[in-house]
Order: C-alpha cells, then structure tokens, then sequence
C-alpha cells in the first residue's frame, strides 16, 4: 500500500506539472482566439497494483495411496502389495522406506510381518526380504485391490489364493520370470529364508506376462479420504505425541511425534528405530492408524486366524493428536470403510504416507495413546 501511495503523488505531480506548462487562451489586435498546438505525444503513466493471493492448484497426477504428487497417472491403476519379512534376524529390510502404506499384524509364534503397498512400484527398486502369506494377509491386499507378492504361503492362503482368484506373484511355487534372486551379502550373515529378494522392474514385467488386470476392478473406493490439498488436518481430538503398541512378547512398536517435520517416527523391538536398509534412513508416517480385530490360534501350529470382516474399533493418529474410530467390511473381497467413532464420516488423513497395526481385541487395554 506504501508503494500505491507513493506511485499516486507521483502522478498527481505529473499532472500538476503538464496543467501548468498548457497557456492559457488570450485575444489578438483582430480580436481572434490564439491556441497553442498541443498535438505533441502524451505520458502514459501505469500504477501497478498488489497482486492477489492465489491458492495452489494440485498437480495433475496425484498417488491415491498417500495423495501426494505422482510421476505419472495411477490414479485408476492397482498398486502392489509384498509381503516383507519383520522377524528380527531378518532386519533391516530394503525397500521399505518407498511404501505409500504399510500394514502390520501377528503371524505364528508372537513375530509379525508386513504388508508394504506401493502406487508406483514400477520406480520401485530392489524390494525384500519377501516371506510367505497368511488368509488375512490377502485380505488387506483385497482391501486396496492389490497384486499380491509373496514367497509361499500356509495351505489356507495357498487355497485362498486359487478360490478366490487373487492375482498374485509367488517366490516359491511360481516365478515364471525368474523375478526372486537371494542377495549373497545377506547370505553371508542370515539364514537363507531371511535373504529372498525382488525388483519393481521384476514385478512389471511379471505382471504383464501373467496378463493380470491393472486397473482397480469396479465399484472399487478406498477406506479413508484425503484432506484439500494444500490443508492440513486437525482430528480436533486428544493430544498424542506417542502411541505403544504390545504386539506380543517378541514385538514391541512405539511410534514417537516428531513436531518440527510433523511425523510419527517408527520404532520397534523395544525401541530400536525402524531402519531401511537401502536409504539408512527412519521410518516415519504421516497418519497411524490402530485397528483391533478379533484374532485367535486355529491349529497345532499356532497359526492364526485374524477376523477382517465385520465391524471393529481402532485410533487414527495424526498431527499430533487422535480420535477413535471404527473399520467395516461386508465381505473379505469387498471394501473396507473407516470412519470416526464421533461422527460416522469416513476418516480424512493428511498426505502422506500412512502405518495400519492391526491389533489383537485383547490387547486393546495395553495399546497407549500417549499425551
């Protein structure tokens, strides 16, 4: 505004100026009017104003797993799911650390594994180690309608996969490409079942062999929205800057608020940060959800089952705070759908990449929200 003010003073004393320089009109002998030619070029004077503020349109192509900015279009394409080895032995992982989303949940024994989905797997890399699969495990690649990456499997999933129909890629009874190598550094220092490795551009060019479908089947929509680009939001709830989760006896996972990069930096195994083996760098996440499922040992092997359908209870962390909400699901092959416990809506996250721990219903009094 102080520059308009001055540019105006200016003009104003421009104007002035140009008036008095113009003579006034006077009579001769003859008593005729004398003029004074004033056909000469005049000053074109602009006063430029302050621009007005304008918001930031979203880029054209946007990842629909963290509704953060895409390479290229994936907004209708499926995305891929691999199953990753978590037992201790086996850390770290590579690959990790490029994951839109990452689910958690029990396996046998009191380990877990994890369930990394990835939009834009073809820029993927080198991806692993790659374990086996469990029924539910498909079930949260149904949830994102995902290609499924595995290394063998329980008789159950083995089955599930076949009824059902799952476009998956398997390390141990199907590599027609030769897509699984063992990396030869981890051979050096682990058990052989901890070194199985794969590639995104060995995903692809299986996926195109297979002749698998990559756009998401019909009537398909994810379990949550994102907030306006360029917002961030608020849960309105409790405050969290931390969240401890008792997995069992073996694994223990605390995620920590970092607020100067507005994070949740993962920890696990009592505290020992969750590294990528690729990058050296800390898992960290944007939202953090916390879903409690009915979950029990069905056979002598300790194997278990994990209860996907129906309706549960859970958390939403984000921004440093949280609220309660709940999950639904028809059918193992349907959609998923979470919304706040407060007011029914389908829950918004922030953009960005996103953790789901999917918890036992009888730990759920040992989950901490911490303040």
């Amino acid at each position: 505004m102080n520059e308009l003010k001055r540019v105006l003073r200016i003009l104003s004393l421009i104007l002035l100026a140009a008036s008095l320089a113009i003579p006034f009109s006077s009579c001769g002998a003859n008593g005729d009017a004398e003029t004074t030619d004033t056909s000469a070029a005049t000053t074109e004077i602009t006063v430029e104003l302050e621009p007005t503020e304008t918001e930031e349109a979203p880029p054209a192509f946007l990842n629909p797993l963290t509704g953060l900015e895409s390479g290229y279009d994936v907004s209708h394409s499926r995305p891929v799911g691999v199953m990753i080895n978590n037992i201790y032995d086996a850390l770290p992982q590579v690959g990790v650390g490029k994951a839109d989303i990452i689910v958690e949940c029990l396996a046998e024994g009191g380990i877990t594994r994890l369930f990394a989905l990835f939009a834009e797997y073809r820029d993927l890399g080198v991806i692993g180690s790659v374990r086996s699969s469990r029924p539910y495990y498909i079930d949260f690649a149904q949830t994102f309608d995902a290609i499924y990456v595995h290394a063998g499997g329980s008789e159950d999933a083995y089955s599930d996969l076949a009824n059902r129909g799952i476009n998956n890629i398997d390390g141990a009874r199907g590599d027609p490409l030769g897509i699984y190598y063992r990396d030869e550094t981890r051979m050096q220092t682990m058990a052989i079942e901890h070194t199985l490795m794969t590639t995104g551009d060995g995903i692809v060019r299986t996926i195109d062999y297979c002749g698998y479908r990559t756009d998401l089947r019909d009537g398909f929509s994810y379990p949550f929205n994102f907030c306006e680009w360029g917002k961030t939001y608020s849960t309105g709830g409790e405050e969290c800057r931390g969240i401890h989760i008792p997995f069992s006896y073996y694994q223990t996972v605390d995620f920590e608020y970092d607020e100067e990069n507005d994070v949740y930096l993962r920890y696990q195994y009592d505290g020992m940060p969750h590294i990528d083996g690729g990058t050296g760098e800390q898992l960290s996440f944007k939202n953090v959800l916390v879903l409690f499922c009915t979950t029990y040992v069905y056979d002598d092997y300790g194997r278990l089952r994990v209860e996907t359908v129906g309706d549960g209870d859970g958390y939403l962390a984000t921004g440093g705070t949280y609220v309660p909400i709940k999950w639904h699901r028809d059918s193992a092959d349907g959609n998923a759908v979470f919304t706040r416990a407060d007011t029914g809506d389908v829950i918004t996250l922030n953009r960005g990449k996103t953790f789901i721990n999917v918890c036992p219903t009888d730990i759920s009094d040992s989950v901490e929200m911490i303040p």
